[in-house]
């Protein structure tokens, strides 16, 4: 959003500054025109740490994840190094995520299961096929308000000023979310600040967000801060599924290292004995 808004300004402020040139040389000859400046292409590479914990009405459970992040123009990829917990047992993750904005796709994959997924990174709309006719058409489906069964509905969203993060200017945010339906007793308090790296198209530079539960006893704290980040341009065979992975059915398939189930023998069948024929 702060780049969308840079660009319209720096529009309107070429408009004002080629107007008022226009105005100072009139009767001058026309200058040649100068080629437009390429926009710089957002790329570097990052790691970070993010922080979870998450309490309920018996216990508080907590946990932190490290990875890493390369970005190329329109390609993310995200590698999960190491999640841990001293509370819950976790099996070993360690998997790589590629978004493509271009392409809206979404590919995982995972180096010790050799195995990938690609999915649609925004889901689209799917087309039902067409009704075959009938002597009795169905009625009309109704449809609703999506805001029918709220109680409450409010969003703040606050520029908190601008500073330096790891020596890079950031823009901060602030975010303030109620949510209650109809049928929940208390709404469902969301509060978030962030600081947006004005350089790297509004790159997340840390980010805290807490939640307080409504109806629901549960509550969660989250905790996200870059480590360090380098000014580069990853190579482009970064964001290409390692060769010999084969396609797995689905994420949690590729996430999750399916676990060798121990084979138990099963006893021989029972001959079935013969039937001897009753006498005549």
């Amino acid at each position: 959003m702060p780049r969308f808004f840079g660009r319209c300004a720096a529009v309107v402020g070429c408009a004002i500054l080629t107007a008022l040139a226009a105005g100072h040389t009139a009767g001058a000859q026309t200058p040649k025109p100068s080629p437009t400046p390429v926009a710089t292409p957002v790329a570097f590479t990052a790691h970070a740490h993010a922080t979870v914990t998450v309490a309920t009405a018996s216990a508080t459970f907590g946990g932190s994840v490290q990875f890493a992040v390369a970005q190329r123009t329109n390609l993310t990829r995200i590698d999960v190094i190491s999640v841990k917990s001293d509370t819950i047992p976790i099996p070993p993750i360690g998997v790589t995520a590629v978004i493509d904005r271009t392409a809206n796709t979404l590919t995982v994959w995972n180096d010790v299961t050799k195995q990938y997924r690609v999915q649609p990174f925004i889901p689209r709309a799917a087309t039902s096929p067409t009704p075959r006719p009938s002597a009795s058409p169905a009625p009309p489906r109704r449809r609703t308000s999506p805001f029918a069964d709220l109680q409450v509905l409010e969003l703040t969203m606050k520029l908190t000023g601008h500073t330096t993060t790891l020596g890079l200017p950031t823009t901060g945010f602030s975010y303030d979310l109620q949510v209650q339906r109809k049928a929940d007793k208390a709404p469902l308090h969301v509060t978030a600040t962030t600081q947006l790296a004005d350089e790297f198209f509004i790159f997340p530079m840390s980010f805290d967000a807490a939640v307080t539960p409504g109806s629901s006893p549960t509550g969660a704290k989250i905790s996200y801060a870059v480590d360090d980040i380098t000014r580069e341009t990853p190579p482009l065979a970064r964001f290409a599924i390692p060769a010999g992975y084969t396609e797995a059915g689905s994420l949690l398939e590729v996430i999750f290292q399916r676990r060798s189930m121990p084979s138990v023998p099963m006893p021989a069948p029972t001959p079935t004995p013969a039937r001897t024929p009753p006498p005549r």
